[in-house]
Formats: structure tokens, sequence, C-alpha cells
């Protein structure tokens, strides 16, 4: 058969030049650079079923590799869709994890190796409850879910970049022996985690070559999301590819993975491993207008670490991005739900953040106007967040204040240097119907500095106890002093904030909890919701691999993103390899849109100025004027 003929009379695919070629190139190592909106899955997907119609391979000789279990999917369903009247035999796809789980279940049955129990999955949380009580163990004090994840996720880079753990530049000062406690732990229990299958993978390929003989061989090795694979991944994907032919489709431009350990230089440097390696651009993008492609390639070329390439698309020239100033989070809410109105029903529409946090004051206004959202990433971590329930002790501390088992959830959280023989002392005495407080003036009557701190106390307690909620945020945060506590938890100011912003308008605390019911209620009904007949709710991250006819762009403030951290990083000499991931993000979520893109920054934050995100400037300053002090 003529398999383009076929293609474009019957199928409505008609391929440009680029894709064409990368259909038909032959080369034992090709690099499909791709840019937003140039359909990579298609051609993909299209050599996929060219190689076997075309009568080059078997379907069982190409196996087709994808970062994420959404890409995976996503690649088969439009295979089979397309060919799967003419191609009757499996193809597979797969994630690296589940090919690479598949193969020690292999191992395990031709008994070269043990397969220990995998940890995560069947009980959620599992790994957290381990690393909590390790961390316990080293430093007699437990994280939050925040700190732990940090630690979690630097556990995960650690191995996914093959270096060793005293390398790794985490916050935590311990890193390094919670490390070797938690290997320890699960050697000792039989347990493994997701980033065990793939160095057992790799262990085993490298050991044995009649594996990959015996399960892994495949003459075609296909690897979506090349930018987002990792160095361990690029590792065993070598060893499966090393006598046949190696097919890597990626945007060095939208590699966002850092954190996870992505290794986009892998790419970029792709020369030095394969010298003999053929590089193919698709650069026409068919998704966005003229405008959106022009800026957002005058923004990416500016980052130093990618393949030089230019996008350009045939779409109508469409209007500019705008910017929108608003004056604080509260007429972002505002004026994020006027740029919608009803716009749901006839385009698709994206609302987009760095931080997830940022959409849940959203939802409440969506909520109460009757607009249908849809939501992918889980925020039960937020509603079961310590910083929630300490507002809420703080409450319900000012209404009891003889409540020992709340006073003793609180009591190191309000800038005292309350000692742990003063709660032994309040639990000994026969005070359970007395004032907490008064009974601690009598310990401290003749420390006039822990007289001065019960002074504060108590009268804090008082106004927290005739205010309205927002009111009472401020008084918690300053008069309590707890402002101090949470500057020392990672990701706690951003919880109080989000929370702050909930509690606008509502009377009493009763009436914020039952915000927050409905909030989580109608959050968790969002994912079972269709996305098209609904406002998308996204992460930038989330938003990877999908696209919108509007985009909104939110919470652009400086320090929030790019991150401080990046920022940090960006005026380091030499590497800027943080402020570029960051750089690639905001590309990713403006090359999302089709034909409107906005960007919102509030110009105060919690009561505070703060500065628009630079990347405002950066993706604009061809078509806007700006202040001299902008970066």
């Amino acid at each position: 058969m003529d398999f383009f003929k076929y293609l474009e009379d019957d199928l409505n695919i008609s391929l440009n030049k680029q894709q064409m070629e990368a259909l038909k190139v032959s080369g034992k190592k090709v690099v499909l650079e791709a840019c937003p909106g140039s359909g990579k899955t298609t051609t993909l997907v299209s050599r996929n079923a060219y190689l076997i119609l075309s009568g080059i391979a078997e379907p069982s000789d190409i196996l087709t590799l994808s970062f994420s279990r959404a890409s995976a999917r996503d690649m088969e369903k439009r295979f089979y869709s397309l060919f799967g009247s003419l191609i009757h035999s499996p193809v597979h796809f797969s994630t690296i994890h589940s090919f690479c789980y598949g193969l020690l279940k292999y191992c395990a049955k031709k008994y070269i190796l043990h397969v220990p129990e995998l940890l995560e999955g069947k009980q959620d949380g599992r790994k957290l409850k381990i690393l909590r009580n390790i961390c316990f163990s080293t430093s007699n004090e437990y994280l939050s879910d925040d700190a732990l994840e940090e630690i979690s996720n630097g556990i995960s880079l650690v191995k996914n970049k093959l270096i060793p753990p005293q390398n790794y530049k985490s916050e935590y000062r311990d890193f390094p022996l919670i490390f070797e406690k938690y290997e320890r732990y699960k050697n000792t229990n039989n347990l493994i985690d997701f980033d065990d299958i793939l160095s057992l993978a790799y262990s085993v390929l490298k050991s044995d070559e009649s594996i990959c003989a015996g399960y892994a061989a495949r003459k075609f090795v296909h690897v979506d999301e090349a930018q987002d694979v990792s160095l361990i991944q690029h590792k065993i994907i070598e060893l499966l590819s090393k006598n046949g032919s190696l097919f890597m489709v990626g945007d060095t431009d939208q590699s966002i993975y850092g954190f996870r350990g992505a290794d986009p230089e892998y790419i970029v440097n792709i020369k030095k491993i394969y010298p003999d390696a053929k590089i193919i651009k698709l650069e026409i993008n068919y998704r966005s207008t003229g405008c959106i492609v022009e800026m957002s390639n005058n923004f990416i070329m500016r980052n130093a670490y990618r393949h030089p390439k230019r996008m350009e698309t045939f779409n109508e020239k469409g209007k500019y991005p705008e910017y929108i100033a608003v004056k604080d989070s509260k007429a972002q809410v505002s004026k994020v739900i006027k740029l919608l109105a009803d716009e749901y029903k006839k385009k698709t529409v994206a609302v987009l953040y760095r931080n997830n946090l940022s959409g849940i004051p959203l939802v409440y206004e969506l909520i109460k106007n009757g607009t249908p959202f849809y939501m992918r990433d889980n925020y039960s971590s937020f509603f079961r967040h310590p910083v929630i329930a300490d507002v809420f002790n703080f409450f319900h501390f000012s209404q009891s204040p003889e409540d020992i088992e709340c006073f003793k959830k609180i009591y190191y959280k309000m800038g005292a240097p309350f000692p742990k023989t003063c709660i032994s002392y309040l639990e000994s005495i026969d005070g359970r119907y007395r004032n907490i407080i008064i009974s601690l003036f009598d310990v401290y009557w003749k420390n006039s500095y822990m007289q001065e701190h019960l002074f504060r106390i108590k009268k804090a307690m008082k106004k927290i106890r005739r205010s309205k909620p927002s009111k009472a945020f401020e008084i918690i945060m300053n008069d309590l002093s707890y402002g101090e506590y949470i500057k020392r938890n990672a990701g706690f100011s951003t919880v109080f904030s989000t929370l702050k912003q909930l509690a606008d308008g509502a009377k009493t605390m009763p009436e914020l909890k039952k915000r927050l019911m409905i909030v989580k209620k109608e959050i968790e009904r969002s994912y079972r919701m269709s996305s098209d007949a609904a406002v998308c709710l996204l992460t930038l991250h989330g938003s990877k691999g999908l696209e919108f006819d509007k985009v909104i762009l939110i919470d652009l403030i400086d320090g929030h993103f790019p991150s401080e951290k990046s920022l940090d990083n960006a005026a380091a000499a030499g590497k800027r390899m943080l402020y570029e991931e960051e750089a690639r993000l905001f590309y990713v979520g403006v090359t999302r849109a089709r034909s409107e893109v906005y960007l919102i920054a509030p110009e105060k934050l919690d009561g505070k100025a703060v500065n628009p995100s630079r990347f405002i400037k950066r993706f604009l300053d061809p078509v806007c004027s700006f202040p001299a002090h902008w970066n």
C-alpha cells in the first residue's frame, strides 16, 4: 500500500517535509526536536505504523516509551484509533517505569533476582510515614508533609541523577543520613520504591546482556518526551537500543521536570554521546496565532541550554498577549471571573499557575457563580495541612482557654519560649476548668519577660474572640507571632495566605469551615468532570501537552515565578539551570494557547507590595513599554 496516500486520503493527515523525513529516517540514532503544536504525537504514531505497514518491522519489534502515563495512554489511543483496523498485533506503548517493572517481574520468574514488595501504590502516604519516623529518629523533630515531600524528591533526584547522596545540595543538613536510614529500612523490610525499579533494572541490564536479548530486545526503540527523561532512564534506554535503532522525540525548550531528575542537557549534548546522531526539527506550530508564536520564540531564544530552532506558523497573526496589573489577590480573582464570563461554553479556557494552591481561592468564586471547572492536581494535602489545623485551634482556644489539649498543639507556635515542663505542670494541677493563660501567670509571676508574652497572648486571644475571620488572621500572624513560626517551615506561608483568601467575607469560623468543606467536595467532583465543558484550572506543569483557545496565567510575581531560588541561581556565576527551567515553564504555559493569552500580576500580596514577574517584560518587551525599574 501507499502509506502516505492512505494517510492523506483516508485519515486526512497531511505531513509536512520534516514530518515525512521523521517517518522515513533510517539512522541508528535520531532526535526529533518538536516545537509546541508541531504534531509530534501524530508523527510518532505514524512512524510506528509506517515501519509495520511498509514491512520494515513487525509490531513486536517496536518499543515506544514515554515519561508519563498520560503520554503513553494518549499515544496508544491515538495509534489504534488511526491504524487499529490495519494493525491487529499489539504494539508496546509503556512508561519507562512500567517497562522496567515488567523486566524485573520477568527476571523474578527466571529466578535471576528477587523483586521486593513495591512501597508505593497499595497504601497512599506509606513512604512519607516511613520518612517521618526516620527524620524524627534523626533530628528528634516531626517534619511537615511539605518538608517530607522535599526530602522524598531529593532521594528520587539522587537516584535519577546517579549521584552520591552527600553530593546533593539539600536544605536538610542530615539528608545523607536520612537517605542511608531510608535505604536500610527498605532492605530490612523487603521493600522497593518507584526509583528502585529503575536502579534494579539498570543494574540487571548492565550485568547480564542475555536479559536484553530475552525480554527487552527490540529493533526499534522510540522515546516520547525525551527532554523529561532522567539520566538513569537515558542509561537504560542506551542499553535497550544498543543493537537497534533509537528514535527520541522531545523539545529541550519544554524540559520542566528538573526537580524529578530530568536531564535536558543529555539531549542538548546528544552529539557527544552519539556522534552520528541525526537531528530533525519540527518547527511549524499548527496551534497558535502568529503573535503568540513570534513572542514565544523571542522569549525562549534567550535561554542558553537548548537546540537552536525557530518556531513558525501559517496561522493568522491574531491579537497580542495582554498584561493586566491588579491591586491584590482578591482583585485578581475578580478579573479572572470577568475574563471567563460565559466563554467556556464557546471556547476552551484554562487558568494556569506556578503554585497549585493558587487555584483554590478561584474555585470558591467559580462555585458561587455556578461555573463548572475541571482540576487534575491532588489537593488533599491542603485540606489536612497543619496550618489549617493551627488556625482553627487558635480560634478554638480563644473561645475555650481552659482546653489543655488544644493548648498543647499551639503553645510553641506563639513566639513565647514555653518549656515542655509548663505542660506537665498544667496537667498536674487540678485546673481542668481554669483559664490556662491565668494559670501560667501564677507560674511566671517573678519572670517579667514571660509575663510580657502572656499579656501579649491574652490580649491577642481576646481580639481573636471578638473578630471576624479575615481580621483574626492578621492577629494570629502578627500579635501571636505565628508568622515567625510559619517562616521556618517550607510552604506554610502559602497555605496560610490561601486560607486567608478563602476567609474573606466569612462572618464566623463555622462559615469558613463550611466553605472549606464545599471547596473540598467540589474539587473532588471536578476530577470526574469532562474538561471540554468546563474552565480548566491547572498548574503549569499539569498543562503540559494540552491546548486551549484562551489561556490566563495568574500570580505572576517575581520571587514566586520565577522562584526566589531560581533568581539566586540566575545571579550566580556559571550555569543558570534553575532559572532557565523556570523560563521554560513560562514558555510551556503561553504556548498552550491557540489565540488568546492574558498575564495577570497582583501589585500586593498579603498587604505587601510585590514586583511583577520579570518574565512578563521578557515576553512582551517587543510590543509593550515598561517602567525603567522593571527587571
